[in-house]
């Protein structure tokens, strides 16, 4: 892999990351397209740290306080707080996502090139999404999630593992569909990634511990994990200004369109 392979695989995942539009569909199209073949350990580890970074650095004030209030109430100096209530409910909503990736790590490995599952995947979700955003009520905001709503979304991201679903998008539609507003939907799966990002980078880490790195994948690792860092806090910012027009439904629409352009690249493989 050269530097602007790099570059360009890093772009799209922070971009890809937290857009509704699945990063495991846009990467593996990248590498068929191209023939680039799967990405070492140690670059996957360096975009998961870059968009970690990225959303991290977007939300550095809201997660001080969601944390500072969450550990004033364990420490019992307050009870109440929302940011606190807000804290347990990322927490919960993270749970399936752990259990089902360590079980999913433990059993097989992540499905490559474009397989027909990916790209069902890729256009089922997002009709839901479509549907969700349209139907869905505009009421509620992060102060109404409740433990059933923050484990219905966190088994809808958990569901992420497998390509063509998308994390925020399995997040928000979830959201959405709940009655929760545009913002508050998007909001919640952004902050609901630094744990599950964090973890999944964790285990990585470890992987690449066990397994060990090559000298020459530095300034690879150094430009893509930038380029997500870069990418993925402006994409958080992009959608949460620009939900107002259209809401949800253009990720919905490119997310068909692409669906049908991998059928036919698929079919002509």
């Amino acid at each position: 892999m050269g530097i602007w392979q790099a570059l360009l695989l890093g772009a799209v995942q922070g971009v890809t990351e937290f857009w509704p539009i699945s990063s495991s569909a846009h990467v593996a199209l990248l590498i068929v397209i191209f023939g680039w073949g799967e990405p070492d350990l140690s670059f996957v580890v360096a975009l998961h740290i870059g968009t970690w970074i990225a959303v991290v650095w977007y939300y550095r004030r809201r997660l001080a306080g969601i944390v500072a209030a969450w550990w004033r109430e364990v420490r019992g100096k307050e009870k109440g707080e929302p940011q606190a209530k807000l804290a347990w409910m990322l927490l919960l909503a993270t749970l399936p996502g752990l259990v089902l990736g360590f079980i999913y790590a433990a059993s097989s490995e992540m499905a490559q090139g474009l397989p027909p599952i990916m790209i069902f995947n890729l256009a089922s979700f997002g009709l839901l999404l479509w549907a969700a955003d349209t139907w869905g009520r505009q009421e509620r905001t992060w102060q109404d999630v409740g433990w059933r709503d923050s484990l219905a979304i966190g088994m809808a991201q958990a569901i992420a593992i497998f390509p063509g679903v998308s994390r925020s998008g399995a997040a928000i539609t979830t959201a959405r569909a709940a009655g929760f507003k545009r913002e508050d939907s998007a909001d919640f799966a952004f902050l609901l990634s630094v744990p599950i990002i964090a973890a999944a980078g964790a285990y990585s880490i470890l992987k690449l511990a066990l397994e060990g790195m090559s000298g020459d994948m530095f300034w690879n690792m150094l430009v893509g994990g930038v380029a997500a860092a870069l990418t993925g806090y402006f994409a958080v910012q992009f959608l949460l200004r620009h939900l107002g027009r259209g809401g949800y439904r253009p990720y919905a629409i490119y997310r068909l369109i692409l669906a049908v352009l991998l059928v036919i690249l698929y079919l002509t493989l």
